[in-house]
């Protein structure tokens, strides 16, 4: 399974972006709503990104879909929970309307704003109530745990020697960065923490 592609955004469209890892280009399809946030990097963040993975393995295909963030993934996956609903409907849905007012939406049983997604009619918003009230979770677990710190700085480190930077090097600017920041990753998410030291590593390195 691959969990996330780390690497370079080439391009961005709606409904689909290209990402380099690795000297591979991969191409995933996306929500309107990732298309949206990643299309608002410049062109220094874009150098080195993160994006959430689901690959969806057929008999003569195999598909991999991006997100921006936790939220949007799991949405993904559990509205596939819903008869009725494969992956490619699961993205048109998440291309209309965002994570947080889906699950208002559906903790609410708010049919009639449910209803007004392409593709969905009240049958099916009914459906998506039944199986999803109170199930999408928006809230991410801050980084506030060491050993979680610990596998971030970690996970930074590597993608940054797999890009060509020196490893000690690598860890000495985000050992710096760790503590400049210590108070914005004190209150982020494990991916926007990742980000942001990605972010700022790769200015300090370059």
């Amino acid at each position: 399974m691959i969990n996330a592609l780390i690497g370079e955004l080439v391009s961005v469209k709606e409904g689909s972006m290209i990402v380099r890892s690795n000297n591979i280009e991969y191409v995933l399809l996306i929500s309107n709503q990732s298309a949206s946030r990643f299309s608002s990097l410049d062109k220094e963040e874009r150098k080195l990104i993160k994006i959430l993975t689901s690959l969806q393995v057929r008999e003569d295909s195999l598909t991999l879909y991006g997100f921006y963030d936790d939220a949007e993934r799991e949405a993904f996956e559990q509205l596939q929970t819903v008869s009725g609903i494969g992956p490619k409907q699961a993205l048109k849905i998440l291309s209309g309307i965002n994570v947080r007012h889906l699950a208002e939406a559906l903790d609410s049983g708010n049919i009639k704003t449910l209803a007004t997604i392409p593709g969905i009619g009240p049958k099916t918003a009914q459906k998506m109530v039944l199986a999803l009230r109170n199930v999408l979770v928006l809230d991410e677990p801050k980084m506030k745990q060491t050993t979680s710190r610990t596998a971030v700085w970690a996970d930074v480190v590597n993608a940054l020697v797999e890009m060509g930077f020196e490893r000690r090097r690598s860890e000495e600017v985000i050992g710096d960065l760790e503590v400049e920041f210590a108070r914005e990753i004190g209150e982020l998410s494990r991916q926007s923490a990742e980000e942001l030291l990605f972010r700022h590593a790769l200015k300090n390195l370059s």
